[in-house]
């Protein structure tokens, strides 16, 4: 019973990991959802401070891109990606449904995990959406340069022709 107590009381005293353990941040935009002219890209960066880019239809900067950000950079991912999860995302708020749809992975490399999340941005907090087009925003601020094709874990991102319906 002794045994049962203090593992327990080691186990309640540990304290989560702090967000140093964020590997790595992948947000992605649809470009669908919109009235207007919604780009279509995709930013992911790893805690090896390399940044790719994929700009693709209605984006201030199109094709593929890569490069290197700052730790300072970095740091401020880890500390406001924490937030997601630690507290999730808040999607209780439903406004319009005319906003471009959003998907992200956050991989968490201390405990091998990865959060995923997709949802259309209407239906999101102003302070769930400043963190993601913050984001986002970051390829425009870095000197990234262009590239070949790249690969990444969204589907999003990328522009499809819309389906046709033969008669």
């Amino acid at each position: 019973m002794t045994l049962v107590i203090l593992l327990t009381l080691i186990a309640c005293g540990q304290t989560r990991p702090d967000s140093k353990g964020i590997s790595k941040v992948t947000v992605a935009f649809s470009g669908y959802g919109c009235e207007s002219e919604c780009p279509f890209e995709v930013l992911s960066i790893d805690n090896k401070l390399t940044a790719t880019y994929y700009g693709g239809q209605f984006a201030n900067r199109q094709g593929y891109f890569k490069g290197t950000i700052s730790q300072e950079n970095w740091d401020s991912i880890q500390t406001r990606f924490d937030k997601f999860i630690v507290e999730g995302i808040d999607t209780t708020k439903y406004k319009k449904t005319d906003h471009p749809s959003v998907e992200f992975f956050i991989h968490d490399g201390l405990r091998k995990h990865r959060t995923r999340f997709n949802e259309n941005t209407g239906k999101m907090t102003n302070e769930d959406l400043d963190i993601l087009y913050w984001f986002i925003k970051i390829a425009s601020r870095t000197n990234l340069k262009d590239t070949d094709s790249l690969t990444f874990e969204t589907s999003w991102q990328y522009s499809t022709p819309p389906k046709t319906i033969d008669k």
